[in-house]
């Protein structure tokens, strides 16, 4: 194998998190890794969340991963919703998130909207969310478009949604573009969106090269204006 290839061979090592087979491969072959290179890449790793490829290296460079460096990181996670990869890196410096954090974070995570990341954070303080708050993230995630979301929080707290926020929702995502899930927020409010915004949503999916979607929309609007005539 030429140098050429060996460098490429480790690059692509260190580009995917296998810092010991990088490390190791450069030894074999005589190609120097500088401390600053391959602590730049363990960085690199935290950066993705990938907390165990971190570790391993850290221990095969010798680069000591101190507190200070991974607790930056748990706060970065935890402000990304990104809980799971908090919960690995807390685990490093032999403190792991408490109960109470979780919930407390979970918390604030469901009633700003973040249903995926406020259920994790209760999965792992092994707590189911309160219904208020299910509730509140429904609200929200329904009053800013995000469907599947909102009816899947307002399922986990046994209730139906509310008509004005599907109406709310619905009016949104066609706003947006999305075609079916606004359809299927009017749907299961019981009410049809007007021919209007049915075909502004199909201009906009048109101009965004989304041919289905935008004939999806057209097809509803003249359903719409067909029942009308009747």
């Amino acid at each position: 194998m030429t140098e050429e290839k060996v460098i490429a061979y480790i690059k692509k090592c260190l580009e995917e998190g296998k810092m010991p087979e990088a490390i190791d491969t450069s030894k074999v072959a005589g190609v120097a890794l500088s401390k600053e290179e391959l602590n730049s890449y363990i960085h690199k790793y935290l950066e993705n969340g990938w907390v165990a490829r971190a570790l391993k290296g850290s221990k095969a460079s010798g680069i000591e991963l101190i507190p200070e460096i991974v607790t930056g990181y748990i706060n970065k996670y935890l402000e990304e919703g990104r809980i799971y990869s908090a919960v690995d890196a807390a685990k490093l410096i032999g403190k792991p998130l408490p109960a109470d954090t979780l919930i407390s974070i979970g918390r604030e995570y469901l009633i700003t909207g973040n249903l995926n990341s406020g259920m994790e954070a209760y999965k792992l303080a092994g707590k189911t969310p309160p219904l208020d708050e299910l509730l509140e993230c429904g609200k929200i995630c329904l009053c800013e478009g995000h469907f599947s979301h909102g009816i899947e929080a307002y399922r986990l707290a046994g209730r139906k949604p509310p008509v004005e926020e599907l109406v709310e929702c619905g009016e949104m995502c066609l706003g947006n573009g999305l075609v079916t899930p606004g359809m299927e927020a009017y749907e299961l409010a019981g009410r049809a969106p007007t021919k209007e915004m049915l075909r502004e949503c199909a201009e906009l999916c048109l101009t965004e090269g989304r041919r289905d979607d935008a004939r999806k929309a057209f097809v509803a609007a003249q359903k719409i204006e067909g029942t009308k005539e009747e």
